[in-house]
């Protein structure tokens, strides 16, 4: 089993995948008139958009994006609410179909056609009504019932103690001290809480991690814990994709490498890019 980081910079290396060179560059790729910026790729890319967009009846929910992110570097998506931060996320996991005529390849794969290849190779956590976890249960329950839907189903799971739980979400946690099996899901504090959610999706082996709304935790001071755990996954080797409503964020925070930053101002309520 992977072991603890030691402190929020350390890698947190992914047992199946070997880490790539880092990517170097600064960003600079845009989208016309969709007010995105990222990075131009010196390694080989994760994501690959050209002309990416999504429409509804209701009208634009993001694009178009011309996008490429390298292959284990730690991108962050900035926009505001109503800005299709989360559709667009979703789009890169292959949970949601963009509108035809569009370019997007996810680890080498085709989407949409590939999308069940996709969702195995990608995991994604801190989506609203997707991951969220049930706050009546305890971590340990909550633990179980993940590595339940990880296992083949005639495979019984059994009651996840102390040691089996650090196994599962040392790695994401870094030296925060880990909560209990036995404390209630409600009484997580908020970082807490999204590091669990981000150590679920870890447990899929994921090439990719995608995290939306990375602002669940409320004060800046606090999600830099976030960040930092993030910049610890990445460096590991598994590219990760996470967004923010904060236009700023990248500026405000403080990094052992500056990320890729993507700057989206798409959808019927964005604010456009500085």
């Amino acid at each position: 089993m992977p072991t603890a980081a030691s402190n929020p910079s350390t890698p947190l290396h992914h047992p199946a995948t070997p880490a790539p060179a880092p990517a170097a560059g600064t960003p600079t790729v845009s989208t016309d008139g969709a007010g995105l910026t990222a990075g131009t790729p010196a390694a080989t890319p994760a994501v690959v958009a050209r002309g990416v967009r999504l429409r509804t009846r209701r009208g634009v929910v993001y694009g178009p994006v011309d996008l490429d992110i390298p292959e284990g570097t730690l991108a962050v998506v900035q926009g505001p609410q109503g800005g299709g931060r989360s559709s667009l996320l979703l789009t890169l996991a292959g949970r949601m179909v963009p509108d035809s005529g569009c370019t997007l390849r996810v680890l080498g794969e085709t989407l949409p056609r590939r999308r069940t290849a996709v969702q195995k190779r990608v995991a994604i956590a801190g989506f609203h009504g997707i991951d969220d976890l049930d706050e009546a249960v305890t971590v340990g329950e909550a633990t179980r019932e993940r590595l339940a839907w990880l296992s083949p189903w005639h495979r019984r799971v059994p009651r996840v103690d102390q040691a089996a739980l650090a196994a599962l979400i040392a790695p994401v946690f870094g030296d925060r001290p880990l909560p209990r099996t036995d404390t209630l899901i409600w009484d997580l504090d908020e970082v807490d809480a999204m590091l669990l959610r981000i150590a679920f999706a870890m447990a899929q082996r994921p090439e990719m991690l995608v995290v939306d709304d990375v602002d669940q935790v409320h004060d800046s001071v606090r999600r830099q814990m976030v960040w930092s755990r993030l910049e610890a996954i990445a460096a590991g080797g598994t590219t990760v994709v996470a967004s923010v409503a904060s236009l700023d964020e990248v500026s405000r925070m403080h990094w052992t490498g500056r990320p890729e930053q993507i700057t989206l101002a798409t959808g019927p309520h964005a604010v456009p890019a500085a």
